[in-house]
């Protein structure tokens, strides 16, 4: 969402620290957006934005888990990097060695 809130060129950025890259979408995160994208304000504006700009990804189940949980999951089964805004979540991506990237300053970059 923060991608729809301050347009960058994450592709570029992201490949630049990573390297090529398919951007994938996990069923329950797409399911959080939808969620929030029903509703009125800014949040939801922005979540119908992100679901706009993940239509090209690639789509991964999810097992059951909460949401935060599942990222950590898959990025750990397949060596994914993760995107995120959200603190939280990146400290505890970090804490399970999953590389992720943010944005800072309007550039993408390893946080």
């Amino acid at each position: 969402m923060s991608v729809s809130e301050n347009p960058t060129d994450w592709k570029d950025g992201i490949a630049g620290l990573v390297g090529n890259f398919e951007p994938v979408l996990l069923d329950c995160v797409k399911q959080e957006l939808s969620a929030i994208s029903v509703g009125q304000g800014k949040k939801a504006r922005l979540a119908r934005l992100a679901l706009q700009l993940a239509e090209g990804f690639s789509p991964a189940p999810c097992g059951g888990a909460k949401v935060d949980d599942e990222l950590v999951s898959s990025a750990l089964g397949c060596g994914a990097v993760v995107a995120t805004a959200d603190g939280a979540l990146s400290a505890t991506l970090r804490a399970a060695h999953v590389n992720v990237v943010g944005l800072s300053s309007g550039r993408v970059r390893m946080v």
